[in-house]
């Protein structure tokens, strides 16, 4: 499905639907058009997820998936060892506090590391769901509060997705509408190319458009595979970047930029406008403007210094939206308008985004503003009477209700969906040649987890163990493993043993060969080799 706007409109107004009507690619696409503020409940089988978007972006994912937890994700990304892990775990849940403040606080990651990897792993939930052809979902009232002060791109996050990940029934579905006809760069899409980073490649692709082509002549300009191509139009086409040129009006314009001096909208690459300064008067002398003095030298700043300095604005940035005004600003809840004076002008002088003018620091003055902002709201908040009664009694009934809570209640309880754990029951099956009952739980394990290269393919090896009949389904799954995933040695061990099973000794080579250079020091694709050989001779 490639969406006009009009259709953008529609599908963000919608309160539910499928995934088989509007796949997530454009589902995402509109409601990070429209701008909305929301949480979109998917669901697909006995899997469950929500998206927590503000403005159009997505801050937070929550899933009934164990391997998608802060914790459990830094482990399988070996992030942190599983003992670590377990005993972080064990203090987050008794003292009903953040696994990330309890991973910080042991030193076990730094604030700048713990920002990247919530960052990694948010994306990747998200990612997760571009290969989902089926499943429902809906708008949900859900109050979830975002406390992590995540952001994830909308444009860069569809193209990884659809590149990597869509169905390749989906892209070809969807580019079908646009064989034949002759494709141009839309002058005014909804998501700027500029604000897309684009690979050596996908430039390339994207440059060869400009002129206006056709998708066999874009095939022959760039010589990239046509399956590349079509994913990746496929994506510029969801963010209305490319379009069939018949289909550009005329009178399309880039969008309206705003000057840095003033709120008139200027078109994309006109020069800004200029302010000629007034004339002087005619009897008045022009004497040479004084030469400026030179700025002063910027103060040297060690390493250290700098890095210190990240990890104190990373480590507020991480934590101030799970903290009201008190905790915010340090105070107890008897403080004085002079205390609270004083801890406001601390806060403002460590996050003063204006104070950050060290190159190694600009990144971070984004960040560093919402502080400052934070801050001054707590500010006004503590000292209006009315705000601060209110805030105290809300205090006062979260320790009500703590308190209230039966003993243990702090315990790790959970229902979370764990696939590793069926994984490793499922290849048990495998070995002991109950092939049936081992699909049923693969299954389960890849409907979990569908970017785990392993998963699907032992599931789709198990799936041709049953029944020979499978052998050409199979072998189409595990080239879409290896598409996904080229690391996956164990995918194309496979296809060669299947291929061997089937007759084809040629495509068996070449696939073993390549599971050699994958799954060295394993010798399973040597031996399988050698014995191909043999049997060819």
């Amino acid at each position: 499905m490639i969406p006009t706007p009009q259709q953008l409109e529609d599908i963000a107004s919608r309160q539910e639907g499928s995934l088989q009507e509007i796949p997530f690619s454009p589902l995402l696409c509109a409601l990070s058009f429209q701008k909305k503020t929301t949480v979109l409940e998917i669901r697909r089988r006995q899997v469950w997820k929500k998206i927590v978007l503000e403005e159009g972006l997505p801050v937070d994912c929550r899933s009934n998936l164990v391997h998608e937890t802060l914790g459990r994700y830094m482990v399988l990304e070996g992030k942190l060892t599983e003992d670590d892990f377990n005993a972080s775990l064990g203090r987050s849940a008794s003292r009903g506090v953040p696994l990330g403040e309890v991973l910080l606080e042991s030193g076990l990651v730094n604030a700048v590391e713990l920002f990247r990897i919530l960052q990694q792993n948010l994306a990747k939930k998200l990612l997760d769901m571009f290969t989902w052809r089926e499943g429902e979902f809906r708008i949900v009232e859900d109050e979830l509060r975002n406390e992590m002060s995540l952001k994830v791109k909308v444009p860069q996050l569809i193209l990884t997705g659809v590149t990597k990940l869509a169905p390749q029934e989906e892209v070809d579905m969807a580019v079908a509408a646009l064989v034949g006809k002759k494709l141009a760069l839309h002058p005014a899409p909804f998501f700027p190319l500029e604000d897309i980073r684009l690979s050596p490649r996908q430039a390339q692709l994207a440059e060869a458009i400009k002129p206006g082509r056709r998708m066999g002549e874009l095939a022959e300009s760039t010589g990239l595979p046509v399956d590349e191509i079509t994913r990746l139009l496929y994506a510029l086409s969801i963010l209305g970047v490319v379009a069939p040129a018949d289909s550009i009006p005329k009178d399309a314009a880039p969008p309206a930029l705003k000057t840095t001096t003033g709120s008139f909208p200027v078109a994309a690459g006109a020069p800004a406008a200029t302010v000629a300064p007034p004339a002087p008067e005619p009897s008045a002398p022009v004497l040479p403007a004084p030469a400026a003095p030179p700025p002063p030298a910027a103060p040297a700043v060690s390493t250290a210094d700098v890095e210190r300095r990240r990890n104190e604005i990373m480590q507020a940035y991480l934590t101030y939206r799970r903290q009201d005004a008190f905790d915010l600003l340090g105070l107890p809840e008897t403080a004085t308008v002079p205390a609270i004076e004083e801890k406001f002008l601390v806060l403002a002088r460590r996050f003063a985004p204006w104070t950050l003018d060290h190159p190694d620091l600009k990144a971070l003055e984004d960040r560093a503003r919402e502080l400052f902002l934070a801050g001054s709201r707590a500010f006004a908040e503590l000292c209006d009477t009315e705000q601060r009664n209110t805030l105290l009694f809300r205090r006062r009934t979260l320790r009500e209700e703590k308190a209230r809570k039966p003993a243990g209640f702090g315990g790790i309880k959970t229902d979370l969906l764990d696939s590793e754990a069926q994984f490793k029951k499922g290849r048990a099956l495998m070995e002991q040649g109950k092939h049936k009952e081992a699909v049923v739980l693969l299954e389960f394990a890849s409907d979990c987890d569908p970017q785990n290269g392993l998963y699907a393919a032992e599931l789709a090896y198990c799936r041709f163990l049953v029944s020979t009949a499978h052998a050409n389904q199979a072998i189409k799954e595990l080239q879409e493993t290896l598409r996904r995933d080229p690391g996956c040695g164990l995918a194309a061990f496979y296809a060669g043993e299947i291929s061997r099973e089937t007759g084809f000794f040629d495509d068996a080579e070449g696939y073993f060969r390549r599971a050699i250079k994958l799954m060295s020091p394993d010798r399973r694709p040597i031996d399988a080799l050698k014995n191909l050989s043999a049997r060819k001779r």
